[in-house]
Order: C-alpha cells, then sequence, then structure tokens
C-alpha cells in the first residue's frame, strides 16, 4: 500500500504527537477528530484539518488572535513536539479537552450565540492565507439538475409541498439573488469567518460559548456568514429543536449579533438575497447529503424538512433602533 496515500491511522497520531489513551472511534460521525491525553496526562482532541500547510497556518493565526481579543476559541495546545503536524499528507492538530455544556436551545444560549458571532465579525484579525470565498462557477442547467434530485428526497419524505418551494428558490437565486449579490459584491464588507457556526460546533461554559470547530474559517462577507448561521444553526445539534429559529429566537440572535456589528444599507438591502444564497448554496447540499441514518433520525428529519420549506420573508433582520 502506497503510505501517502493512506489516511493517518490513530496509532501514527498517538507516536507523532506523544499521546496516550488514544481512543479508537471518532467523537462525531462527521469529522475525524479523537480524544487523548498528552505525555503529562492533560485530556486533549487531535483533529484533521482540510487544505495545505500555509492555510492550517493561517487558521492557528486567526484562532490566536480570536483568543488574544478575548473570544474564546480552541487553539493549538503547546506541546512537546509540532502542532500541528503533516502526516500522509493530511494536517493534524492538537486541542486541549474544553469541559462545556451542549448547546439545548435556551434562551440565554441563543443571545451568547449572536453575541459571539457579532464580536467574532467586529474584532480585527489576522486573514492573510486563510480560504477566500468565490461565488459558485455554475449555470442554470445545474439547478435545474439539482432542483429534481431534490424532488426525489423531498418526495421520498411525503413532502411534495417543499418541490415547489425549493423549485421557486433555485429559479428566484438564478435570476436575482445571485446576480444582485454578484453586482455588489465590491460593497459587501468582508471579515474572517468560521463558515460553520452551528450550535454543535459551541460548547457552553461559565465565562460564555467556545467555539470548538474554527476549522471552516474563511475571509467571506460577513453577511453570508450570519445568513449561514441562521440557516444552519440547529443542523446536526442533537439537544437542538428539530427547526430553524422561532421569530423570538431569531430576533434575540440577530439583536445580540446587531450589538457589535453595525450593518451597511447595502448590507442591509442584500439581506434576502444573502439568505436565498446560503438556503441554495448550504441549504439545499445539507438536504442532499443527509443519508437515510439522518433521515430516520426524527430530530433531525423535522430539521430537514422545517429548512426545506424556509424563504426569506421569515428572517428579516431588526431595524437598528431595536437592535
Amino acid at each position: 500500500m502506497d503510505t501517502a496515500d493512506s489516511e493517518a491511522t490513530t496509532g501514527e497520531l498517538a507516536e507523532g504527537f506523544r499521546l496516550s489513551g488514544m481512543h479508537a472511534e471518532s467523537l462525531t460521525r462527521f469529522a475525524r477528530v479523537y480524544r487523548a491525553q498528552t505525555a503529562a496526562g492533560e485530556d486533549i482532541v487531535v483533529k484533521r484539518t482540510p487544505g495545505d500547510a500555509g492555510r492550517t497556518e493561517a487558521l492557528m493565526r486567526w484562532t490566536r488572535s480570536l483568543d488574544h481579543a478575548g473570544i474564546a476559541v480552541v487553539i493549538p495546545a503547546g506541546l512537546d513536539v509540532a502542532n500541528p503536524q503533516e502526516i500522509h499528507g493530511e494536517h493534524w492538530v492538537v486541542y486541549p479537552w474544553i469541559d462545556g455544556a451542549p448547546y439545548t436551545g435556551t434562551e440565554g444560549q441563543i443571545r451568547q450565540a449572536g453575541d459571539y458571532l457579532g464580536r467574532m465579525h467586529a474584532v480585527e484579525v489576522p486573514t492573510q492565507g486563510m480560504r477566500t470565498y468565490s461565488y459558485p462557477d455554475s449555470d442554470y442547467s445545474e439547478v435545474v439538475s439539482d432542483c429534481r434530485t431534490l424532488e426525489g428526497v423531498l418526495s421520498s419524505q411525503g413532502d411534495t409541498e417543499a418541490i415547489e418551494v425549493i423549485r421557486e428558490l433555485g429559479r428566484r437565486w438564478w435570476q436575482e439573488s445571485l446576480p444582485g449579490l454578484k453586482k455588489h459584491d465590491d460593497e459587501l464588507p468582508r471579515t474572517a469567518v468560521s463558515s460553520d457556526f452551528k450550535a454543535n460546533n459551541l460548547l457552553y461554559t461559565e465565562g460564555g460559548p467556545v467555539l470548538v470547530d474554527p476549522d471552516n474559517g474563511g475571509v467571506e462577507p460577513r453577511i453570508f456568514d450570519l445568513a449561514l448561521a441562521l440557516v444552519l444553526f440547529h443542523n446536526e445539534g442533537d439537544g437542538a429543536p428539530g427547526r430553524l429559529f422561532t421569530d423570538s429566537e431569531w430576533e434575540t440572535f440577530s439583536r445580540a449579533y446587531l450589538r457589535h456589528v453595525q450593518l451597511t444599507d447595502r448590507e442591509r438591502e442584500l439581506w434576502s438575497a444573502a439568505l436565498d444564497h446560503m438556503l441554495w448554496e448550504e441549504g439545499t447540499w445539507v438536504l442532499e447529503d443527509n443519508d437515510a441514518a439522518a433521515w430516520a433520525d426524527s430530530r433531525q428529519r423535522a430539521f430537514l424538512l422545517n429548512l426545506a420549506h424556509t424563504t426569506p420573508e421569515s428572517y428579516p433582520l431588526p431595524d437598528e433602533s431595536v437592535a
């Protein structure tokens, strides 16, 4: 076997980072994340980071800057060996184990999450080397093809009403929302974002939430990240309700966010387009990507069906005067 093309084994990770007590099973089915201990007996997790060495180092600079600014996020643990490391062409990072409570959908947790995202978007951090956002290189035939695939998914779940919602989303995204965003792209403020701000990536401590999965970080229009948080915050969250935010929950989250970020007039004008963009690009991908086991889970199924019915009109931005 060509080891250059193979995945790193837990034994190789333990040897490379000098770890003990390496768990054989990943902590999550969505990524390769393993619990272990350092030589000094400290609890840690070792996690694969996507991208090349340059992007990995850029992510580490970003998270250390967030931590220095008082925005709680996992940063590489101090070890007697290099951290991160490249093993079989994969980049791995050892992080401290975070003791915290999972999300359960309380008003306080929602407010803290919105506050956290606002502070993340407002802070000045180094971004050189981070992934930069680019619009999809699509044509309308791909939109039509995706709609057909989604029709099959939703029909299999007995929700034919959602099919029309998805068809209209695809049409609106292609004809109106995407062109509008591209036309005014240079007017959309960009910042470093996690691009994966979901409930299951936060742990709640006495000091507030800690972001424990920053690995998808990049530089994007900030309203895209806010819209993505709205669309997918409850996705894959075992303790979250099987739906997107209610009206009052969204008001709580967005008001907390807007305490730190003053959106421009153009961002507010394009908010519905940004939400369409995330519903189509990320929301429909989630609908397609979930397997039979996920659809069989009652909580996840309820979330996915609610997502399939969601339109931008349900989630306006609060007025600045009440944010």
